[in-house]
């Protein structure tokens, strides 16, 4: 991957792995051995998980996929992510689960969208927030409430 061009990070339980020397951004998971001899799934395996996990999670924030602790930037392929959509939206504007469900069919069950919707923008508001905020809800969330406070 890294002889392609592609950023790498290794993640490893063993100081002395090799694969940390080669990777551009190296992690160690120390955990000392394990408490069987001969089994990886247990300690290390495990703050392996761990560390993917933090990465991960990372990532979603750094990208804007995260709004007060919840994911709004779901794809809602089933009705029991509809549902959980719907909360969100609610809990994010201010509204009932009657207008969230309004608010995320007006919106292409888009949850940024609805959460603005939700909270008063129509969609084509709500898509010009979102573009301005390069897709962050927080700040298309803190534009739309300027814009209120102003008019």
């Amino acid at each position: 991957a890294k002889s392609a061009g592609a950023l790498t990070i290794a993640i490893a339980n063993n100081p002395d792995a090799p694969l940390l020397a080669a990777a551009d951004h190296a992690i160690l998971a120390a955990t000392g051995s394990e408490i069987l001899a001969g089994s990886t799934r247990m300690k290390a395996g495990t703050a392996q998980k761990a560390v993917l996990n933090i990465l991960s999670t990372a990532i979603m924030l750094r990208l804007g996929r995260v709004y007060n602790g919840l994911m709004v930037d779901m794809v809602i392929s089933n009705d029991k992510l509809a549902h959980r959509a719907a909360r969100i939206v609610a809990q994010l504007a201010g509204c009932s689960l009657d207008a969230a469900y309004a608010a995320l069919d007006a919106a292409d069950r888009n949850i940024k969208r609805a959460t603005l919707i939700a909270m008063g923008a129509d969609k084509a508001r709500a898509d010009q927030l979102l573009a301005a905020h390069k897709g962050r809800l927080r700040g298309a969330v803190d534009a739309l409430a300027m814009q209120r406070e102003l008019n």
